[in-house]
């Protein structure tokens, strides 16, 4: 079904909270009912534009914590930069298009490295611009954060 408008929704949420399973069934879900889905998983591992990504998460520039939240939030954009094209493509051919995590992953899990409230909302303020403004990273639709209680 193609609504001549695509929307793009994304996935959240913390480690653990069934993102991955509700992804999987929520585009089941979406092809059985007749619409046309393109889905992103990021980071992307098997493609170039995650390096960075790859190697941060095997510890080549030290631990977690050793890495500042700016820093390591570029790595992450980069990988959702390269998708970006094929993002609008589907959108504009009005599918709906799934990310199993995008920027909200980013600000929750690098959001943690501040100690103060108006240090995150300035990285998040800053992380919102990178993403969206600079790098015409497309915005989803809506974001659905799953937790665990």
């Amino acid at each position: 079904m193609n609504t001549g408008r695509g929307v793009f929704l994304a996935i959240e949420g913390t480690d653990g909270s069934g993102k991955g399973t509700q992804f999987k069934k929520l585009a089941e879900r979406l092809n059985a009912g007749g619409y046309d889905v393109e889905t992103f998983d990021f980071p992307q591992y098997e493609q170039p534009s995650s390096y960075f990504v790859r190697e941060y998460l095997n510890g080549k520039y030290g631990g977690a914590n050793d890495v500042g939240p700016y820093t390591s939030s570029l790595f992450y954009a980069l990988d959702r930069f390269e998708a970006a094209p094929k993002i609008r493509e589907a959108l504009a051919q009005g599918k709906v298009v799934l990310s199993n995590r995008f920027v909200g992953s980013s600000m929750a899990h690098q959001g943690t490295k501040f100690r103060h409230a108006e240090e995150r909302r300035g990285f998040f303020i800053w992380l919102d611009n990178l993403e969206f403004e600079m790098l015409r990273i497309p915005r989803p639709t809506a974001s659905f954060v799953l937790r665990v209680p």
